[in-house]
């Protein structure tokens, strides 16, 4: 026990408690390089102190953007309450035209009934019936069937990550090139996603959307045209309409394939006549 009895109660050696006796007598702290044991050249560091305009600032920046999430949000949550109010309206429109024209199909079957009941009696009759068909079919005036090709045109893959995504979109301006391209290589008819196109055809874009007769259309977008079905893709090809679509490929992604079709059924335009009148009427 006297070796644990030495060791508490001289927990140092001789030696350091001799160094330590001298430090204390010197006016040294045993654990500093200077009087009391401070550190020379080494400068105290500063309190640091709790700024309430500092905390002002923090609560007031944080207020503010708050403020301007929940703006953005409502904001957010009104043009989009808009935007489905408007899709929900053209949709609407869209469905009222669709009735409209199918009076307006029943009302020219109807017509057409009568005239060919008028006409059928002589050969005169015969030959003006003849001659008022291929003027009607040239106008778009009424349903025509025969052989052709089809031009489908699409928009680019991940058009809304593109570069530009309005030129990864086909476009009313890529639409006209295709039915320009179609007639100047041969075709006698043409009609888009169903839409007849004739002479009084307006293809436009409003707010983005593209329109055939003021009716909105989406890719991907049919175009059929009857004609030589052997001519027809080859004069297509090698003409402005098939240029067109090679380099809008190329350089905006956008899609496209011309296939033959042995028959095609296109009905007719609805374009109406408003100031225009046969010769001679009044």
């Amino acid at each position: 026990m006297s070796l644990l009895n030495d060791l508490f109660a001289k927990p140092l050696e001789p030696g350091y408690e001799e160094a330590a006796a001298r430090d204390r007598a010197a006016g040294k702290h045993p654990g500093g390089n200077g009087p009391g044991g401070t550190s020379s050249g080494v400068r105290p560091r500063p309190p640091v102190r709790f700024s309430p305009a500092l905390a002002l600032g923090m609560v007031a920046l944080g207020l503010l953007v708050t403020a301007a999430v929940l703006q953005v949000r409502d904001t957010a949550n009104v043009v989009s309450s808009e935007r489905q109010g408007l899709i929900e309206q053209i949709y609407a429109e869209d469905e009222r035209v669709s009735q409209l024209q199918g009076d307006i199909n029943a009302l020219e079957s109807e017509i057409n009934s009568l005239e060919e009941t008028l006409l059928q009696d002589s050969t005169t009759g015969q030959q003006v019936r003849e001659e008022v068909e291929g003027l009607q079919a040239s106008a778009g005036a009424i349903a025509v069937t025969g052989p052709g090709v089809v031009v489908t045109v699409d928009d680019a893959d991940e058009a809304e990550s593109a570069d530009e995504p309005g030129l990864a979109r086909v476009l009313d301006v890529d639409l006209r090139q295709v039915v320009n391209g179609l007639w100047a290589a041969g075709a006698e008819a043409v009609s888009i996603n169903g839409e007849r196109i004739t002479g009084l055809t307006a293809i436009r874009s409003a707010e983005g959307i593209v329109q055939i007769n003021y009716r909105p259309m989406a890719a991907p977008y049919e175009i059929q045209a009857i004609g030589d079905p052997e001519a027809l893709p080859g004069r297509f090809g090698d003409g402005s309409g098939g240029q067109w679509l090679r380099s809008a490929a190329s350089q905006n992604g956008l899609q496209f394939s011309v296939r033959r079709e042995d028959s095609l059924t296109l009905s007719a335009g609805n374009t109406p006549l408003t100031y225009a009148t046969p010769g001679g009427a009044s």
